[in-house]
């Protein structure tokens, strides 16, 4: 098995399309909960289709809000992926410089 740091950069993405759906998919889950409460709850009120969409107002907010939190942590991830990927990259570049480095002083040593 060889390191790809493609591999990781395709599950960075692949948190980042997460964490957009989630907001819209949180939000649209939370009205369509809350207006569901909501209908149940206003059921006996002869006008309800204002009191329905208010509840699935707040609950679209409610779901927006806790989407984003979730979000926040999937982007977190991603970004700790990729850094993970900058340290290697940065720490092969810095060693293979090292190994010329010595090699050219080695090879100096030995010519003169």
């Amino acid at each position: 098995m060889q390191y790809d740091p493609n591999t990781i950069r395709s599950y960075a993405e692949t948190l980042y399309r997460r964490a957009s759906r989630i907001v819209i998919m949180s939000g649209v889950s939370g009205f369509l909960l809350s207006g569901g409460f909501g209908a149940l709850f206003m059921s006996a009120v002869k006008d309800n289709t204002t009191g329905v969409l208010m509840f699935g107002l707040v609950g679209a907010f409610i779901g927006v809000t806790l989407g984003r939190g979730r979000a926040l942590v999937l982007q977190l991830q991603a970004q700790t992926a990729l850094c993970q990927v900058a340290i290697e990259a940065n720490t092969r570049r810095a060693a293979d410089a090292a190994v010329s480095r010595s090699a050219e002083v080695a090879h100096r040593a030995q010519v003169g």
